[in-house]
């Protein structure tokens, strides 16, 4: 099939198109892939390469992004599978939206702890007292899990939160990781109409057949 005809059965059919990709693996390796991106990313360029050292919140949306990773990695375990499908996407609409929220809350610290500096011009000072208002080196991750512990380096905050000058093209990191959430989010609601759809398609069949 040509990727005219695929756009054609598309345009034709959305819903239905939508309810096959969602039934197969490869679009949950791509959101896999994209989360473990983003981890590695902040991990080895961010953490190690430019010494930056992650905040409470950063670790938070760490564990947001492999919550994504484990979300999609039970989809994959069959993806045509409705109890597995169910908990997968449970598991990756928490992660998003929650991940989004924590992002949203570093983003005004950060902007606070930029306003003050700019107001007393001593950097060190004002932001790390801003930010080390809001930010506490004691994570509380969901489910109390000790991830701190189990996995410091990962999960272990050991900087402030909005200490950190980054930008590229005037958005900080908390504003790539909104852009990240909010279009893993874009992404995901198509494909959980579709598997809502086939699901429905398939318990009325089901019904149809038990009555006959």
């Amino acid at each position: 099939m040509s990727i005219n005809e695929v756009f054609r059965s598309f345009k034709a059919q959305p819903v239905n198109q939508l309810a096959k990709i969602q039934a197969e693996r490869p679009i949950w390796f791509v959101m896999v892939g994209a989360a473990i991106f983003l981890i590695l990313s902040a991990i080895f360029y961010f953490q190690l390469f430019l010494a930056m050292a992650p905040c409470e919140k950063c670790v938070y949306i760490r564990f947001s992004q492999s919550c994504i990773v484990i979300a999609g990695l039970i989809i994959l375990i069959n993806p045509r599978n409705n109890i597995l499908k169910t908990l997968g996407l449970l598991l990756a609409w928490y992660a998003m939206i929650q991940g989004w929220i924590w992002s949203f809350e570093l983003m005004k610290i950060h902007d606070a702890a930029h306003m003050v500096v700019d107001e007393s011009m001593d950097f060190f000072a004002a932001a790390g007292d801003a930010a080390g208002s809001a930010c506490s080196t004691e994570p509380r991750f969901p489910l109390g899990l000790p991830l701190d512990k189990w996995l410091p380096f990962e999960f272990a905050p050991t900087g402030g939160c909005g200490e950190d000058d980054w930008a590229l093209f005037g958005l900080n990191m908390a504003h790539y990781c909104m852009i990240a959430y909010a279009t893993f989010m874009v992404c995901l609601a198509p494909l959980t109409l579709g598997w809502f759809a086939s699901f429905m398609t398939d318990r009325r069949n089901t019904i149809v057949y038990q009555t006959r």
